[in-house]
C-alpha cells in the first residue's frame, strides 16, 4: 500500500506542515495528515458595509458579525460605510483591532475637510462609489474636476487606498443575486447617454494620474479575466477585490476548466487580488444568516481554487494588510480544532 510521503509527489498542494513531518522529530509523523489541504491562517474580508450612526451600535453589530463569522476563521473586517456625519462613530469602534474602515464621499460632495479630518482619526482608505452617479444621470467627467483633484491629491501625498465601485454590470447575476440592470435602469429614464467604457476609461485615467494611490476595483470592476489580466500588466496600483463575482454557494463545485482558468489566474496575480465579500455586517436575524451564507460563498470560491499555501495567504489576508496598511490580527485559539 502506497502512503503519503512513499507514494511520488502529485503536484497537488498540501498544507506546509505535511512536508515538514517528514524530518521533524525523526519523522515520527510521517504520513500523519498527509491528505490535508492548504489552509487560510485568518480571512481579512476587506470590502463590507454597515453603516451604523453610534460607536454602540457599530461594536454590537461587530460582535454578532464575529460571533457568527469566527468559527469561519474571520479575522478582520474592512467596513468602507463611513460618511462625513458618522466619523466618530467609527474611529471609536476602530479601537478594536479587528475593525478598520474607509470615509465614503459622494460622487457630489468632493469634501476634502472631511477626509482629512477621518484621516486625523485613522481612517484606513476612501470609497467610491459610481452607482448613484449612474442613477442620477450625474456627470461623471466631475472625478477629473477641479474639486475632486484636490481630494485625489491629498489620498496620493498620503498613499492611501481607494475602493471603487466605478462600474456596474447590465445584466442580471441570479447566481449571486444581483437585479438585472441596477442602476442603469434608473439612469436611462434620467437621460443617461455614457457607457460603462467611458466610465471605465475616466477610471483609468485617475490610476494614471495619482501612481501613489492603491485603487482597488470593487467586484472586479465587472470584468472578465483577460482584460483584467490586461489592466494588471499595465498598472501596478490596481488591484481588485473577489467581492460578489467570486462565489460558489453551498452544495455547488466549480467545473474543472473554469476552476483551473481561475486558478492560473489568481497565481498569477496573487499580489492584486483581495478578499472581500460586499456584505452587510450588522444584521440581525434572517439578514445576519443570508449575509453570513454570503460570506462562506465567497470563502468556498477560494478554496475551491486549491491554491497553494503562500498563495493562498496573500489573497486571503496578507494583501489586505499590506495594501491597506493594516495590522495583522489572527483570531485567538478557542478549542482543541479550528473548523
Amino acid at each position: 500500500m502506497q502512503t503519503r510521503g512513499s507514494a511520488p509527489d502529485s503536484g497537488l498542494p498540501h498544507c506546509p506542515d505535511v512536508a515538514e513531518r517528514e524530518v521533524e522529530d525523526g519523522g515520527f509523523s510521517l504520513g500523519w495528515g498527509f491528505h490535508m489541504l492548504t489552509s487560510e491562517r485568518y480571512w481579512v474580508d476587506s470590502h463590507c458595509h454597515y453603516a451604523f450612526r453610534s460607536a454602540e451600535d457599530g461594536r454590537a453589530g461587530n460582535s454578532r458579525w464575529f460571533d457568527r463569522l469566527e468559527s469561519q476563521r474571520l479575522g478582520q473586517i474592512v467596513n468602507v460605510s463611513g460618511t462625513p456625519a458618522t466619523l466618530d462613530a467609527f474611529a471609536e469602534v476602530a479601537q478594536e483591532p479587528r475593525f478598520a474602515w474607509f470615509i465614503r464621499l459622494s460622487h457630489d460632495d468632493p469634501n476634502l475637510d472631511a477626509y482629512q479630518r477621518a484621516v486625523e482619526l485613522g481612517v484606513t482608505g476612501l470609497k467610491l462609489h459610481n452607482g448613484p452617479l449612474i442613477s442620477y444621470n450625474a456627470d461623471y467627467r466631475r472625478w477629473e474636476g477641479d474639486e475632486w483633484a484636490r481630494v485625489f491629491a491629498e489620498v496620493n501625498r498620503q498613499k492611501k487606498p481607494i475602493v471603487w465601485h466605478a462600474t456596474q454590470r447590465v445584466s442580471a447575476s441570479a447566481y449571486s443575486g444581483g437585479a438585472l440592470r441596477s442602476n442603469w435602469s434608473e439612469g436611462w429614464k434620467n437621460g443617461v447617454t455614457f457607457t460603462n467604457e467611458d466610465l471605465l476609461q475616466t477610471y483609468l485615467r485617475l490610476l494614471r494620474a495619482y501612481p501613489d494611490i492603491s485603487f482597488v476595483g470593487a467586484h472586479q470592476l465587472y470584468l472578465g479575466l483577460e482584460r483584467l489580466g490586461s489592466l494588471f500588466e499595465e498598472y501596478p496600483n490596481f488591484y481588485v477585490d473577489t467581492s460578489v463575482g467570486c462565489v460558489v454557494r453551498d452544495g455547488d463545485q466549480m467545473h474543472p476548466e473554469d476552476q483551473a482558468l481561475w486558478r492560473d489566474f489568481v497565481i498569477r496575480y496573487a499580489d492584486r487580488i483581495l478578499f472581500a465579500t460586499d456584505c452587510g455586517t450588522g444584521g440581525t436575524g434572517a439578514l445576519l444568516d443570508v449575509n453570513a451564507q454570503a460570506f462562506i460563498n465567497h470563502a468556498r470560491f477560494i478554496r475551491q481554487l486549491c491554491l497553494p499555501d503562500d498563495v493562498l495567504q496573500k489573497v486571503a489576508w496578507a494583501n489586505a494588510v499590506r495594501v491597506y496598511g493594516l495590522q495583522e490580527h489572527v483570531p485567538p485559539r478557542r478549542s482543541n480544532v479550528r473548523p
